[in-house]
């Protein structure tokens, strides 16, 4: 177990582990100097920097898409018109090639979604790791 995910790169390049998954930007430097080697990416496409690089689906793992989603939340009084104008507001700025460029160079491909295709991740999501929880096992607490 790692503090960090630069614990984890460190690990393997010193070949005290042979597997880690992780941030990409951390690892990037190294996959394209060839110190490291990037099997498959989690995300719902191919990473741009790196082309060659297969997605866990295209991988054969069907379904397999992991990727960090972050969402916007207010409290639950908040106006609908006050809601809806945040997130027309926010999908704009989130959808200017500046604001895409900055959050890339930051390890993000950003993909601005509404508030319905936030929610309906969510509820695949939680069917899907209830189904996995089920399987493992494991005891409720």
């Amino acid at each position: 177990m790692f503090k960090g995910g630069g614990d984890a790169i460190q690990a393997l390049l010193s070949g005290n582990a042979q597997l880690s998954s992780g941030s990409l930007p951390p690892a990037a430097q190294h996959i394209k100097a060839g110190t490291l080697r990037c099997l498959a990416v989690t995300g719902e496409t191919r990473w741009p920097d790196l082309p060659n690089v297969p997605t866990m689906v295209e991988s054969g793992y069907k379904d397999f898409v992991f990727a960090t989603d972050t969402v916007l939340l207010a409290p639950s009084k908040t106006p609908p018109e006050v809601v809806k104008w945040l997130e027309v507001e926010t999908l704009k700025v989130l959808s200017t090639p500046e604001m895409k460029d900055k959050l890339y160079k930051s390890g993000f491909q950003v993909r601005p979604k509404g508030s319905v295709d936030a929610w309906a991740r969510v509820t695949k999501e939680i069917a899907m790791f209830k189904d996995i929880i089920e399987q493992s096992g494991m005891k409720k607490l």
